[in-house]
């Protein structure tokens, strides 16, 4: 049913479904380290939103493809299956207003109890659907089948609508984003990384360093900085003596995401009492457990900057 790469369109509803009778066989110094700042302080940009698609990690479940969802903040595991239309899996939802569900079998499409089930908001990847109705039928044969928690199937009527590509070889399943999906990613990491704004133009080194993930690389014309503790030295040193006597300008020009990952690239300024540059660079951000951090940063000088440390 599946092909490596390849978007499906479904041509038998319910697959999954079908098999549950049968469910034994079922089987992711200066090319200027103040560039740190261009995420910590963020003045109004403009920038084009390139094309950019979510990866989303697909896992297994004795040979299943599953991947995890998102439901009222907790993690759910749905089952990926492009004949099957979404069907949640009533052990997992107690509440809902019970009825007959139809479900189609080998020999004949029959009904089996069930509930429909009203969820609010059910986010795969960054995509978010709101208001679902969904049907709830006991899937505990796949479950004991593959020997994992089972939340539901995801089927073709949710995967069509986030235009989803799934690729077996590289374990992903790949949604496209929407220009208002990566701006809304990227107005999610200026609001959590908004408290360090203050802690650059103030000097206050342990809130800053918390800004950066713990596998920071900052690279420099004279060598690079891996590591927050290098990282922060090398700042210090560099700029932070000059609290609060800085000021960083910002233009973003281009940005992608791909799934908890920021791509961005930018023009920038920065001036202090030692010196006033113009460059241009790209970096990353990643988010983990729900924490933002500066992953990665690579910049150029346009013009040389003016009175430089020695």
């Amino acid at each position: 049913m599946f092909s490596c790469g390849d978007k499906h369109t479904p041509t038998r509803p319910r697959a999954i479904l079908r098999e549950l009778p049968r469910a034994p066989h079922l089987m992711k110094q200066s090319i200027l380290a103040v560039a740190v700042v261009f995420i910590l302080l963020f003045t109004t940009v403009h920038a084009q939103d390139s094309p950019a698609a979510e990866e989303i990690p697909i896992q297994r479940c004795d040979g299943l493809p599953v991947i995890k969802t998102r439901l009222n903040h907790a993690d759910m595991f749905f089952l990926l299956d492009t004949a099957s239309t979404t069907t949640l899996n009533l052990k997992s939802f107690s509440s809902g207003r019970s009825k007959r569900i139809p479900v189609t079998t080998w020999t004949s499409t029959t009904t089996v109890d069930g509930r429909q089930i009203s969820l609010p908001e059910l986010t795969v990847g960054n995509h978010q659907f709101r208001d679902l109705t969904l049907p709830a039928v006991d899937l505990s044969m796949i479950e004991q089948a593959c020997g994992s928690r089972i939340d539901g199937i995801l089927g073709f009527d949710l995967l069509d609508k986030m235009d989803m590509t799934i690729n077996l070889k590289r374990q992903v399943a790949s949604v496209d984003m929407s220009p208002a999906e990566i701006q809304a990613g990227f107005a999610e990491m200026q609001e959590a990384m908004h408290p360090c704004t203050d802690a650059f133009h103030l000097g206050k080194v342990a809130v800053l360093k918390n800004c950066f993930d713990p596998a920071i690389v900052l690279y420099v014309p004279t060598g690079e900085f891996r590591g927050r503790k290098q990282v922060m030295d090398y700042l210090e040193q560099r700029y932070l003596r000059f609290a609060p006597n800085l000021r960083f300008a910002m233009t973003l020009r281009d940005r992608q995401s791909f799934g908890d990952v920021l791509w961005y690239s930018y023009d920038y300024t920065v001036e202090s009492p030692n010196e006033h540059s113009i460059g241009h660079g790209t970096a990353m951000c990643r988010r983990t457990g729900g924490h933002w951090g500066i992953l990665n940063m690579h910049n150029s000088l346009l013009q040389p900057e003016a009175n430089p440390s020695p």
